[in-house]
């Protein structure tokens, strides 16, 4: 598993005008909150959370070094400007070390079909699912082969593999990927109706108060 640490700094309430020049100089307003704590207000340093944003997810664990102190902490979110996509802001949620926390895992799909080879369209519904756990087996994401899924096949919560000390919250019977066939496929494959002549329609009914 990745670790990544973020250099951080306490800091004290801002203008609007203030946090602006802040983040020209390349400090990222964020704010911490959670175990039990009052939420406190950061500075992360944008290039190091640019650099860690390429990897991390929402179950990836970020160790905050606040000025020597050492924070465990998710991403909660994070804010960007409208038109420039630039960073504004970070949401960061802290947890209690071996108190049960609940997170969305990210679903990789791995391989290619056996139904997309033959003509199949693969659907992927679901990308993450909610789990339970201790905070030091929380996985990063959750892999499935899918190689040998065939047309009109599906994989569903319940054929996640079981992972010792996590448990998958999400409902089993939710589907997270099936190979379903081409839409001109499926349509060739229909039975053609014989024409039957077209009924008269009937006046709408008139409701009354």
């Amino acid at each position: 598993m990745d670790h990544f640490v973020l250099h951080a700094f306490n800091r004290a309430k801002t203008t609007k005008g203030e946090l602006n020049t802040f983040r020209k100089e390349g400090k990222l307003p964020a704010v911490i909150y959670g175990a039990g704590k009052d939420a406190a207000n950061l500075f992360v340093y944008t290039h190091e959370y640019e650099k860690a944003l390429k990897s991390i997810t929402e179950s990836t664990i970020i160790t905050l070094d606040i000025e020597g102190k050492k924070v465990n902490v998710f991403v909660k979110e994070h804010q960007r400007e409208a038109v420039s996509k630039s960073l504004l802001h970070i949401d960061f949620l802290e947890f209690q070390e071996g108190k049960i926390l609940h997170a969305h895992v990210r679903i990789r799909l791995r391989g290619t079909p056996k139904g997309v080879v033959s003509g199949g369209v693969l659907e992927n519904p679901t990308h993450e699912v909610e789990v339970a756990c201790d905070p030091s087996v929380l996985p990063e994401h959750i892999d499935l082969d899918i190689t040998s899924l065939e047309v009109n096949h599906a994989i569903h919560v319940r054929d996640i593999p079981a992972m010792e000390g996590v448990k998958i919250l999400a409902n089993p019977d939710t589907v997270i990927a099936a190979v379903k066939y081409a839409r001109h496929e499926a349509t060739a494959a229909a039975p053609t109706a014989e024409a039957t002549p077209a009924a008269t329609p009937e006046a709408p009914e008139t409701a009354k108060a």
